[in-house]
């Protein structure tokens, strides 16, 4: 009797045969229990000493017998292993096995004595008889009702998990899936999955609409089943949200995707739309169609601004200011023109004001102004950012504390939710965001909820760089709207002219062709090395990375040289630069970590691409690997002198940094900044990527690649639109 389990194949692309491997499980020398994923040690016939095998294997006893499919492989640091991706479960069939397994302590109730008694009556017809009449049991002499009552709800609880594995193996889902679907609905799993797949979208996180579809397709369910439907209008609109940063979707334009998508008729659609709206799972409003979430944050934010404007604010004298402005100046290195004069009475002055600007214009002197004001005034400052990142280079410039705006709500991993908020706001008379332009619009509602009366509040940004990764595009509404103060720095600072790095990205950003030097030298900021024909993009960034620029600015290539790639893909992607540039840069370090084709050495750049607050490292992190505690089994990584501790796990969270895309670049900036531009990128080659991946650049800019390339993203719009309402309900509630 066999039950056959299947695991995620963590080894993408492999094309080696799978091998077969049969032992007894000794023991677990470690376990993930959210994904399934052990590493263990099995006797295997014919072996003096125990195999290890690694993989994701759900509720593995110790004792048990497994045939395990996969290949072996040699660890750089462990040796050699079995890497299996599915498994069969070997039931015994002798007596001595099954009075074993019986007395493993798997079954509560049933000893060593109760198992040999049982065997001894049934034979091996034991496990038969237990699967199907259990109640026999009580022809065993000592086994009374409470004894079988232990008996019956252990073993059905464990032939509950064989079923629900089974069923998940013939749908052909990974174990990691398969634990967290048990975890929730236990014996009741594949009763939920039969009766609604698609539950699962919202009942469990991480199981989106695609892997359920999948799911209920292998189930039998039509394509024009209103269950299907009905989850997908919800998946195609917040789709919309993630892939393109929108808040709502017109409803016609909605109607024709989302039945190509799901593959039905617009008359099917349209009924399951006009049932969503109804049931409150979709919002219309103006011939747009909102998710809940993002038509309540839009509205959110709406009341939010709106109160702020009817409170009564109290002036601060004109004279004053510029008596603070002055004794700025006489005591300090700043110096401020006359606009930035202006923006600072604004900021001062009223409930919201922004403070916008390309770079070398000053915002960050005015800023500074401003909160030399608020000393001085004796009003407690709040500043934040939406990255790690952002917030320490804000800190550096200023001289003022400031937080992840996660950490200033005091956001809880365990319940996702912001401790501060209306009822507990933030303790501040001046709030000061940076980087305004990446702020999405969920993160941007939730800080205003929590800004207290009387707070007055700063957002600094520049509205050409890049939008939020997240939904919407709150800078720009809030400029756009008409009704929130702002000020436009647009003077370029003596010292910023003199920059070839700032007047270039001006060029850009008015869409005209940066003028770059064509030779690399010392003396030099900007330049572009043009690929030569059969030039590959790969050769020539590890030339200039380990080479050219070092030679020239005797940098640190790995520490001060930072490669910005509009894409992952392609020869001249991120990923591929990276493999790339760990060989050349670090490739004689020890390999501490290697897991398929995953490998990590020592020192080596890495990057955070997911939040994870309990260990407070945020997406764009930027660390370097320092070892691995073989003890404790978690890799070690340094990030600005604080070290944090990887499980295996948790090291799907960290890629390779040598290479970055330019998304993941926002809010920080490095000595010298390479960027490849080719055409293989045309689908990402806007004038946006490449004006927010040379404001980046504090010392050297260099492209790298095909000047087609460069003229093409000039000549791009700046970016594509997104769609919501937020703008249009500010100028409703504020004039």
């Amino acid at each position: 009797m066999n039950a056959q389990y299947s695991g995620h194949d963590r080894r993408k692309g492999s094309n080696s045969q799978p091998e077969t491997l049969e032992g007894t499980l000794e023991r677990i020398s470690w376990s993930a229990p959210d994904s399934g994923f052990v590493v263990a040690r099995f006797r295997v016939e014919g072996e003096l000493f125990p195999v290890v095998a690694v993989g994701e294997m759900f509720s593995p006893s110790p004792g048990d017998r497994y045939v395990l499919h996969g290949n072996w492989q040699e660890h750089a640091k462990y040796g050699k292993q079995f890497q299996f991706q599915s498994y069969d479960v070997q039931y015994p069939a002798t007596r001595e096995g099954i009075a074993r397994y019986l007395a493993s302590g798997l079954i509560r109730g049933i000893g060593k004595s109760t198992a040999r008694k049982i065997v001894d009556h049934f034979g091996t017809e034991t496990l038969t008889i237990m699967n199907e009449d259990i109640e026999r049991l009580r022809e065993v002499a000592g086994i009374g009702d409470r004894t079988l009552d232990k008996v019956r709800e252990s073993w059905e609880k464990q032939r509950g998990v064989q079923n629900v594995m089974v069923f998940l193996k013939s749908h052909d889902i990974s174990t990691t899936w398969a634990v967290r679907i048990f975890r929730e609905y236990g014996a009741d799993s594949v009763r939920v999955m039969q009766e609604d797949p698609y539950r699962l979208v919202v009942d469990i996180e991480g199981i989106g609409f695609v892997i359920a579809d999948g799911i209920a397709r292998s189930l039998g369910v039509e394509a024009q089943d209103e269950r299907r439907i009905l989850a997908g209008v919800g998946y195609v609109l917040r789709e919309a949200a993630r892939r393109d940063g929108h808040i709502a979707v017109p409803e016609e334009q909605f109607v024709r995707h989302a039945a190509s998508v799901l593959e039905i008729d617009e008359h099917l659609l349209m009924e399951a739309l006009r049932r969503a709206k109804d049931e409150g799972l979709v919002i219309g409003e103006d011939d747009m169609l909102f998710p809940p979430e993002l038509y309540h944050a839009e509205v959110a934010l709406t009341r939010s601004i709106s109160a702020a404007f009817a409170e009564e604010w109290n002036m601060v004298d004109h004279r004053v200011l510029n008596d603070v402005l002055e004794s700025v100046e006489e005591n300090g290195d700043l110096r401020f023109n006359a606009m930035q004069v202006e923006a600072v009475h604004k900021a001062i002055a009223g409930p919201l004001c922004i403070l916008t600007g390309g770079p070398g214009t000053g915002k960050t002197t005015t800023l500074r102004g401003v909160l030399e004001i608020a000393r001085r005034l004796k009003w407690k400052t709040a500043i934040c950012a939406p990255t790690g990142r952002a917030a320490k280079r804000i800190q550096e410039v200023t001289g003022f504390e400031a937080f992840t705006i996660h950490r200033l709500l005091e956001f809880d991993p365990v319940t996702m939710t912001f401790q501060r908020h209306d009822e507990r706001p933030v303790e501040a008379d001046l709030l000061v965001v940076d980087e305004m332009s990446m702020v999405d619009l969920p993160l941007m509602a939730a800080l205003l909820r929590a800004r207290r009366p009387g707070c007055r509040v700063v957002l600094v940004g520049d509205e050409n760089q890049l939008p939020s990764v997240g939904p919407g595009a709150v800078l720009r509404d809030l400029i756009g709207c008409g009704e929130i103060e702002t000020v436009v720095l647009t003077l370029v600072f003596r010292q910023s002219v003199r920059s070839s790095i700032i007047s270039n990205a001006h060029r850009v950003r008015e869409g005209y062709t940066p003028v770059f030097d064509s030779r690399i030298s010392e003396g030099g900021e900007t330049f572009f090395r043009e690929l030569g024909s059969g030039e590959n993009v790969a050769d020539v960034l590890r030339e200039l990375v380990t080479e050219q620029v070092p030679g020239q600015l005797h940098c640190d290539p790995v520490r001060d040289i930072q490669v910005l790639s509009p894409m992952h893909g392609s020869a001249a992607g991120v990923t591929h630069l990276n493999h790339v540039l760990q060989r050349e840069l670090n490739g004689s370090s020890r390999v501490v970590y290697q897991h398929g084709e995953k490998i990590f050495r020592a020192n080596d750049k890495v990057m955070q691409v997911r939040n994870n607050y309990e260990k407070d490292v945020y997406n764009g992190d930027i660390g370097y690997v320092t070892g691995y505690d073989q003890e404790e089994n978690q890799l070690q990584v340094d990030f600005e002198g604080r070290t944090v501790r990887y499980a295996p796990e948790d090291v799907d969270d960290l890629v390779l940094a040598y290479a970055i895309t330019i998304h993941k670049s926002q809010g920080s900036e490095y000595p010298v900044v390479v960027v490849p531009m080719v055409m293989q990128h045309r689908i990402m080659l806007r004038r946006t990527l490449l004006y927010t991946a040379m404001t980046r650049a504090e010392r050297m800019l260099v492209l790298l690649g095909q000047r087609g390339a460069v003229a093409t993203a000039v000549q791009s719009p700046f970016e594509k639109p997104r769609y919501g309402r937020l703008k249009e309900r500010l100028r409703e509630a504020l004039r």
